[in-house]
């Protein structure tokens, strides 16, 4: 049956509703950003990894002042550096502080890393300590000592060699995770522990003293905070955040020096003079020398090609790596404005 409409034409409704649409459109639009926002993702608290080391402890001052969320940055602290490596490899840590040729070792795996802060530069915080009867390096010769399986802990093992005249097979190594350190310096057999703070304050309570530190090594040994290249793509916000409590954290140091020394000894497990001390072994880049660092800084990039080569020249890193210049990045440093 055919149905006649004398009141409408085709041309007229399509051309009402053409009209119609342009007009709420902007309000459809408008709705739907809206929607959008309600739905956006969120994700869950920056798990961030750490070992005991006072170039560290801005973070958990920053937890403890609250200059950063807990609903955006959770702190997780190891007992060694082996168990933060191995916790991120894992996919257990969003963010992982490590020294950089440690940082160089997991680039040889993973390939994708990227280096958002340095956080210290060691300069006589790692040691060899010897125990009090050992006067010279010499003496190491045919003697026990305890290195940690890590690569500062070989970097300062060879380094304190060398300076000795003497070769690895002279001596008798003995690995153990830092945690052990204090233990095993009882036992008698061992002549010395390359270790470093606080461990090294506590093993000098204990009659050890140093024959050989960082300082003789500049540049060698450095502390940095890295992602992996997807972390860094999808929660800039939270990585942000993270840096502007850990700066934030360093003014507070600085201010209250006795404050920030009293805490930082409960965790540490050190007189607060002690703690005021192993900061002058170290030396802390603030947020301009971030910059300079992770810009454009060729000096600086030149400084990691050095500490690759001889990790290559050393068996430390067992395949050459590629260091693009995606590895070093400045984008999640405060910015001037903040």
């Amino acid at each position: 049956m055919k149905v006649s409409l004398p009141f409408f034409s085709v041309r007229p409704l399509v051309g009402f509703g053409r009209q119609v649409v342009m007009a709420i459109l902007p309000a459809f639009l408008f709705l739907t950003l809206l929607f959008l926002q309600g739905c956006e993702q969120t994700h869950p608290p920056l798990k961030v990894g750490t070992n005991i080391w006072p170039g560290y402890e801005s973070l958990y001052i920053a937890r403890d002042k609250q200059f950063i969320n807990p609903e955006q940055v959770s702190l997780t602290e190891s007992v060694n550096a082996t168990q933060v490596l191995r916790a991120f490899k894992a996919g257990q840590l969003d963010v992982a502080a490590l020294t950089m040729d440690e940082a160089l070792t997991l680039q040889a795996s993973v390939r994708d890393l990227r280096v958002i802060a340095v956080m210290d530069f060691s300069h006589g915080a790692d040691v060899l300590i010897a125990k009090p009867g050992i006067k010279t390096l010499q003496e190491l010769s045919g003697r026990t000592l305890i290195v940690e399986k890590s690569a500062v802990g070989a970097i300062i093992m060879q380094s304190a060699l060398d300076k000795a005249g003497l070769e690895k097979y002279e001596i008798s190594v003995r690995n153990a995770p830092v945690n052990e350190h204090l233990k095993l310096w009882q036992d008698e057999a061992v002549a010395g522990v390359v270790t470093f703070e606080p461990f090294k304050s506590l093993l000098t309570l204990e009659g050890g003293h140093v024959l050989f530190d960082s300082s003789e090594i500049p540049g060698r040994v450095m502390d940095v905070l890295v992602v992996h290249e997807e972390t860094a793509r999808n929660r800039p916000d939270q990585l942000r955040h993270l840096l502007a409590g850990h700066f934030r954290a360093l003014t507070f140091m600085a201010e209250n020096r006795a404050e920030s020394a009293s805490i930082m000894s409960e965790r540490l497990k050190i007189p607060p003079y002690q703690v005021l001390s192993s900061f002058e072994s170290i030396r802390i880049p603030d947020l301009e020398e971030n910059r300079n660092l992770l810009g454009e800084s060729g000096g600086f990039k030149q400084q990691i090609f050095q500490l690759k080569q001889m990790m290559l020249n050393t068996g430390l890193l067992s395949q050459k790596i590629s260091i693009g210049d995606d590895f070093l990045t400045d984008s999640f440093l405060p910015r001037a404005d903040e």
